[in-house]
């Protein structure tokens, strides 16, 4: 394979590692706000943009996953 496809796909990789786990902080923030909040008028949409963050990460990190799986492994010498 290409040498440039292969470090591409590693910055790919590790980039959409990078974006899910900045999600993950973001989605901490989220939860820790609607606890300070709590149940007062607007926690329901915090509630569903953590989930739906939560959804988006683990698609991320399934596409990472992905990537890294298919890279191509050293031949047995």
């Amino acid at each position: 394979m290409d040498p440039l496809l292969l470090i591409l796909r590693e910055q790919m990789a590790r980039k959409l590692s990078e974006v899910a786990g900045t999600m993950a902080a973001t989605m901490e923030v989220l939860a820790a706000t609607r606890t300070i909040a709590g149940d007062v008028r607007g926690t329901e949409s915090l509630r569903a943009a953590i989930e739906e963050l939560g959804a988006t990460r683990d698609q991320l990190l399934g596409q990472a996953r992905a990537l890294e799986a298919f890279a191509p492994r050293p031949a047995a010498g």
